[in-house]
């Protein structure tokens, strides 16, 4: 299961250099020039914006439990300290990042023409992993309903053949990739959804299920503890391998 989140969480791998190269292109007007880490800011940016959105998260659960406990005369722990609130905050934080990537490649795809073959064989695998590991966050959710899981798992099915079709419609349309507009809009929306994937990936699993408050991990055995690292840098690295063709 740790294998399917880490190479969820880590897409960014390709996505950042895809946003670096293309707000740095040399079409771009003087004022995009003048600074060459704009892919970085807007990534630091959502990061920063999905820390903020996580802990008002956190605090109005704790605010409605606090409300709960005293109609019933009594209170209980902090909601920070509550691992289902996290967890599904986590979820939702994840499915916002792979939505905003999964329309994007969906795009690249549909207006794809020389390199289509390829680039869809990656995303299948690419998509099929995303799949298993956004499904296996939903499965660790106790308190949820059949309605919203399913509803979670359908809106993250049909985020790329909706970037799929907006693609077709675009190239039918004489639409150019290496226009300012396409080049802006695909570089922060790659840009934006790196860093949510970055955030997720080292504050919301990486740190939590294997960090020092990581109190399961830690009761594991020394070997299923290795495994764990085997599978974290396995994940990575099979993200790496198809960021070559994604």
């Amino acid at each position: 299961m740790i294998l399917f989140r880490v190479i969820l969480a880590t897409g960014f791998i390709h996505m950042l250099p895809a946003a670096m190269e293309a707000l740095t292109d040399d079409s771009l007007p003087a004022g995009w020039k003048a600074y060459d880490a704009f892919a970085g800011l807007f990534a630091m940016l959502a990061a920063m914006v999905i820390q903020l959105i996580e802990y008002i998260a956190h605090q109005q659960y704790q605010s409605m439990h606090l409300n709960d406990d005293d109609h019933v005369g009594h209170s209980h722990g902090l909601a920070f300290q509550n691992p289902e609130a996290a967890t599904k905050i986590t979820t939702y934080i994840l499915e916002l990042g792979i939505a905003m990537h999964s329309v994007l490649i969906g795009l690249a795809l549909g207006t794809a023409t020389e390199e289509f073959v390829p680039l869809f064989i990656a995303l299948c695998f690419h998509q099929f992993f995303e799949g298993m590991a956004l499904g296996a966050q939903i499965a660790r959710l106790k308190q949820i309903s059949v309605c919203s899981a399913i509803i979670m798992v359908l809106f993250f099915a049909v985020t790329t053949p909706i970037g799929i079709g907006i693609g077709i419609g675009l190239q039918s349309s004489a639409y150019d990739p290496e226009s300012v507009t396409s080049l802006l809009v695909s570089g922060i929306l790659d840009s934006l959804s790196g860093g949510i994937l970055i955030y997720t990936a080292l504050v919301s699993l990486i740190a939590t299920e294997m960090g020092p408050d990581a109190t399961t991990f830690h009761g594991l055995s020394t070997q299923l503890k290795v495994w764990y690292f085997v599978a974290l840098y396995a994940g990575a690295g099979a993200m790496a391998i198809v960021g070559m063709w994604a």
